[in-house]
């Protein structure tokens, strides 16, 4: 049927098309960053990167951006682990099917409330965390300087991405499974550790690299809670792009490249450990 043949090619180039498009529309903006943070007053160089051990010009920063960069990673991994911890169990309950009616309300209504961080914005989260910790509940302690602030905070932005993560996978495994392994007499414990854990495996490991991408590269309620003396990466790079002077911005352009290279790293090892043991894919 060359009639046929013809629309399927036309639908290919379209399609083609359009994923350059796409595809020039990602990439342009990185590789604008790389060559203008290589571009020095002086010619070619890597002038930024070395100036990201100072504080900048004029000591814009309180802290060197390597500082900043480690204080992200350590953030972030706490932030991954509270986020995994509570969405990993979000999505286990969620992804029950009670019987009755109320059940199954219920169930809709947790998951929509944790979903809550995604229709808001990072900095209603950021905010609505800086006045309610100020005396929470009459309790005269002020919590807002605490170093566990941000870690939640980023945790809260993060478990959605856990949960619609991992919640397909969970879902998607056979009741019977479960139902034979109590059959022979493991308990709910041994259930989870047994079924459920090991086929969910994978989707949790693609979950801890979004989680820590996301959390690595949040801006909007970790500039409303970072400490002064403790910035994390982004940060540190809009507080460089408020400051006047060419060094300040080589060094703002130096740093968003160094952020780009970590979080692209880690979801290269987050899609390593997407498909399952054999090699499929979910």
């Amino acid at each position: 049927h060359p009639l046929r043949l013809g629309r399927g090619h036309g639908g290919d180039t379209a399609a083609a098309a359009v994923t350059a498009v796409v595809v020039a529309l990602l990439a342009l903006p990185l590789v604008t960053l790389v060559v203008r943070s290589l571009r020095t007053p002086s010619g070619w160089g890597i002038d930024h990167y070395v100036a990201l051990g100072t504080t900048g010009g004029r000591n814009a920063l309180t802290v060197t951006v390597w500082t900043a960069a480690a204080n992200s990673l350590r953030t972030a991994l706490l932030a991954t682990v509270l986020a995994v911890a509570v969405g990993g169990l979000v999505a286990l309950v969620v992804s029950r099917r009670p019987r009755s009616r109320v059940g199954r309300r219920t169930v809709s209504v947790l998951d929509a409330v944790f979903m809550l961080p995604l229709g808001v914005s990072a900095v209603t989260v950021g905010f609505g965390f800086l006045i309610t910790l100020d005396r929470p509940l009459g309790i005269p302690v002020d919590l807002r300087t605490s170093g566990l602030l941000v870690p939640i905070a980023q945790a809260v932005v993060a478990v959605p991405l856990v949960v619609r993560t991992v919640l397909p996978v969970l879902r998607a495994i056979d009741p019977r499974l479960r139902e034979a392994a109590a059959t022979l007499g493991a308990g709910p414990a041994r259930v989870l550790a047994a079924v459920d854990v090991p086929i969910a495996a994978r989707a949790l490991g693609l979950a801890v690299g979004f989680a820590f991408a996301v959390s690595l590269g949040e801006f909007g309620a970790t500039s409303f809670l970072a400490r002064p003396d403790a910035p994390t990466l982004p940060v540190v790079i809009f507080r460089l792009i408020g400051r006047p002077g060419a060094q300040n911005y080589g060094m703002a352009l130096a740093a968003s490249v160094v952020l780009a290279v970590i979080t692209a790293g880690i979801m290269a090892v987050a899609e390593r450990l997407r498909g399952s043991a054999d090699g499929s894919e979910f």
